[in-house]
């Protein structure tokens, strides 16, 4: 169980300075938003997984049943309410766009934060499912229907990405003083050095096996039709750095230790 909760942890992934990196060099469109479309659906899965699988890890027991239902709330249940939710705000949003109203663009902005903890707060703590996916799913319902009538565009990309940052900052700190007091009480040993190194290389290679058994469903899916080719595929492999996500979800291990059922050590 503690490998599967570590598993479903290293299955998000982040890939914000893969895409800049990209952008910046002229890749494909496609190649971009396939790497972005795995990380938004990578990290609801992960999490949807992380929740049953550390449920188990502090006690809780699943039948087979259990599990299919619980995968289905989580993810099915969280998938529509987020279309609703996504629905609602865009609607409200088009009734805020006033051009000759000084406050519309701060209206809508204030809308879509709204909307994304409408989204977060429900799903988690109204229906127990999935507020990753939830969020997600209001998300792209948003960015489908809304731009037409945002006052501001450009206000509203510089406001959130300045709360990407934050968010970012905040959990890679935090990352980076658990990491610090760990590499220095002395706990870690070679050992776990060669095993850290070894884990890297053989989800590398689990993640490239999986991506060239996925070219023809990812070909089908591209809006063109175009073929991925190998060294897309190569680039997909390098890019699925782990990031933010999972960063937060070791550290809620490390602090909670499932109830005290993992070993400091292992935490």
């Amino acid at each position: 169980l503690l490998c599967l909760t570590c598993g479903a942890i290293w299955s998000a992934t982040d890939p914000v300075a893969v895409v800049g990196l990209l952008k910046e060099l002229g890749a494909s469109p496609t190649l971009t938003v396939q790497i972005q479309g795995e990380s938004l659906l990578n990290d609801g899965t992960s999490i949807v997984l992380y929740s049953v699988a550390y449920s188990m890890l502090k006690g809780k027991t699943y039948g087979v049943d259990s599990v299919i239902v619980e995968l289905c709330r989580s993810v099915l249940g969280a998938v529509a309410l987020g279309i609703v939710i996504g629905l609602i705000f865009n609607t409200w949003i088009h009734l805020a766009a006033n051009r000759f109203e000084h406050s519309s663009a701060l209206i809508q902005v204030s809308l879509t934060i709204c909307c994304s903890y409408c989204s977060w707060m429900t799903a988690e703590g109204v229906y127990n499912s999935s507020g990753v996916l939830c969020t997600v799913s209001s998300a792209l319902v948003l960015a489908d229907g809304m731009w037409p009538a945002l006052i501001h565009k450009e206000s509203m990309q510089h406001i959130w990405h300045t709360i990407e940052l934050i968010m970012n900052t905040l959990i890679f700190f935090l990352a980076g003083a658990l990491t610090g007091t760990a590499m220095t009480s002395h706990s870690i040993t070679n050992a776990d050095w060669f095993y850290l190194v070894m884990i890297y290389l053989i989800a590398m290679v689990v993640r490239l096996a999986m991506l060239m058994a996925s070219k023809p469903l990812l070909s089908w899916l591209s809006a063109d039709g175009s073929e991925v080719s190998v060294p897309d595929v190569l680039v997909m492999t390098w890019g699925g750095l782990r990031g933010a996500l999972g960063l937060a979800l070791a550290i809620q291990v490390s602090k909670d230790l499932a109830g005290g059922r993992i070993k400091p050590e292992q935490g």
